[in-house]
């Protein structure tokens, strides 16, 4: 067989939708001695197919593009889109040759039709490559055929954008013209890229976003989680409130998918305040036909977000306890972790968890070891027998915990040392515990510049003796932002704390790795008093002496 064989009989399979991955490999096996007589037709063809039948093979690809490289010139626009729209569909990702191809491209992009010019610009973004003058040139003749493009192109073009970042006033003011008409064809994949699209390229129109959400509401049924939750980010993300619309995306949570749609929210990273607290309200009444998987799911998701809702957790906890024998060790330790990450301390479930877990200890792996611990030492959970089983079980995983995971053991095993519980912790772990601290939590840092004006406004207060940034505990394992010496010898280590030091809808309460701090540099002999980087601010924009009086109180200094 020759090459216009092979490359035919590619074609034929990938047309056909025959996948057969052995006949495929022997195939390209036999073509790879012949790819110096492929021309540009059996070279689209070949690559068409193996991006049809979606058949990866990294070596037969580089020798591909090898060839394709020397008979570049000879494409023609169809040629170029295609190879374009084949290697990302491949995944295949090579700078170099995306490189020369542009430049193929670049007086060829006049004679793309809509489709050409459409899957070139998805394409482009799915492979990250960016070149913004090619970018221009695409949208510029865009703009003219975007009555040619389909609701699939239309929505696809406008991902790729905000994939990018590439904002384009002119086209993007097109593209809502032509993308109106046609809206009722959008399917919910599509109605939620588009409002994704808008918000991460900043796009604002009033008009064409109504329009938008008038037509998804009639979808919204159909939406997956990550789309119910990608859309309730974007419309955050622009200021935009509609009451109506977000009425009925919450109804469309109901009931199966609401723990999906916080964990989704979760794992985005951001959130509309307003939007998670309603669809809790929605979620509370079905608790109990959640899985415990998806109650396990739905603490972290909370915990994730730092989003504390006593009333809510309270219910979440209630549906949880009956059936606690029933989670898996890493629902048990998501669980444990999200209550002390939040602060939610409910003794009685904390017990009953603790009672769940004990016999299960064995199956944890390190990571759910190291977060049932941390979660102990932040909720301060005394039960000797438990907390006997973390230990026993931690000393017998020694050898597999990673580096970060030592480093998330140790405060756990510090907190031990304010109790005896008659097990003992192996000098070895501790050691290997410390030593990974050291080196990952207590590295060299420079004061930030708000640390530095807290610094100088306490060396000026009157009963100040002596005051120092960054300074090491006596035992070198924490960092102290300011370390205050004040008349009798008294210790005052001053945090100035960030906002991820705080819960996200309630800025004053501190999180569980704030408040696991400040108890294991109080056992270390220190009172720690913070200043919260907000009302730092405040106090600052009130004057000097607001600032001289907020401190005085802070540190307990009279005059």
């Amino acid at each position: 067989m020759d090459a216009r064989g092979m490359s035919n009989t590619a074609c034929a399979l990938a047309k056909l939708g025959h996948v057969d991955a052995l006949f495929m490999d022997k195939l390209l096996q036999a073509a790879g001695p012949e790819l110096h007589w492929f021309n540009s037709q059996d070279f689209v063809n070949t690559l068409w197919a193996l991006a049809t039948l979606g058949h990866v093979d990294a070596v037969f690809m580089r020798m591909l593009l090898q060839a394709g490289t020397l008979i570049m010139n000879t494409f023609d626009a169809m040629a170029v889109a295609k190879t374009v729209w084949a290697l990302a569909m491949l995944d295949h990702v090579n700078a170099e040759f995306m490189g020369a191809l542009v430049q193929v491209a670049i007086p060829q992009v006049r004679l793309f039709n809509a489709q050409d010019l459409a899957n070139t610009v998805w394409a482009l973004a799915t492979l990250g490559h960016i070149d913004k003058e090619f970018m221009g040139t695409l949208l510029h003749v865009s703009t003219h055929q975007l009555g040619s493009f389909t609701p699939h192109d239309l929505a696809n073009t406008a991902w790729a954008l905000a994939k990018q970042g590439h904002m384009d006033a002119v086209f993007m003011g097109a593209f809502a013209e032509a993308a109106t008409s046609r809206l009722v064809g959008f399917n919910p994949q599509n109605l939620a890229n588009t409002v994704w699209a808008l918000a991460t390229l900043g796009h604002v129109d009033a008009v064409f976003m109504g329009a938008l959400l008038q037509a998804a509401t009639p979808q919204l049924s159909s939406f997956s989680p990550h789309d119910l939750a990608n859309t309730a980010r974007a419309l955050a993300t622009l200021g935009r409130a509609d009451a109506v619309f977000m009425g009925e995306l919450l109804q469309a949570a109901l009931p199966q998918d609401l723990a999906k749609n916080v964990r989704a929210l979760a794992v985005l990273g951001h959130v509309d305040a307003v939007f998670l607290d309603a669809l809790l309200q929605v979620a509370s009444p079905h608790l109990r036909s959640f899985t415990p998987e998806e109650l396990a799911n739905t603490a972290w998701a909370l915990a994730q977000l730092s989003h504390v809702d006593a009333v809510f957790m309270g219910a979440l906890l209630q549906a949880a306890t009956p059936r606690l024998g029933r989670f898996a060790p890493q629902s048990l330790a998501i669980t444990a972790w999200a209550l002390a990450t939040l602060g939610h301390a409910d003794a009685v479930f904390i017990g009953a968890l603790a009672q769940a877990a004990t016999p299960q200890l064995r199956n944890f792996t390190p990571e759910e070891l190291t977060n049932t611990e941390w979660a102990v030492a932040v909720l301060d959970e005394q039960n000797t027998a438990f907390v006997g089983a973390l230990v026993f079980r931690a000393a017998a995983a020694a050898d597999r915990f990673s580096q970060s995971q030592l480093c998330e053991l140790l405060p756990f095993l510090l907190w031990l040392d304010k109790w005896y519980f008659g097990v003992g912790v192996p000098p070895q772990l501790d050691a290997a515990c410390k030593g990974a601290w050291r080196e990952q939590a207590c590295s060299p840092s420079s004061a930030s510049c708000t640390q530095q004006q807290v610094l100088d406004a306490i060396r000026q207060l009157p009963g100040c003796v002596s005051a120092s940034s960054k300074h090491l505990t006596d035992d070198a394992l924490f960092t102290i932002d300011i370390a205050v010496l004040l008349p009798g010898y008294q210790l005052l280590a001053v945090e100035v704390d960030g906002p991820t030091s705080f819960l996200t809808n309630a800025p004053t309460a501190p999180s569980g790795a704030t408040r696991l701090r400040k108890r294991l540099l109080e056992a270390r002999g220190w009172r720690v008093a913070s200043v919260p980087v907000a009302e730092w601010d405040k106090q600052v924009a009130k004057g000097k002496q607001a600032v001289h009086e907020y401190l005085s109180s802070l540190c307990g200094i009279c005059g």
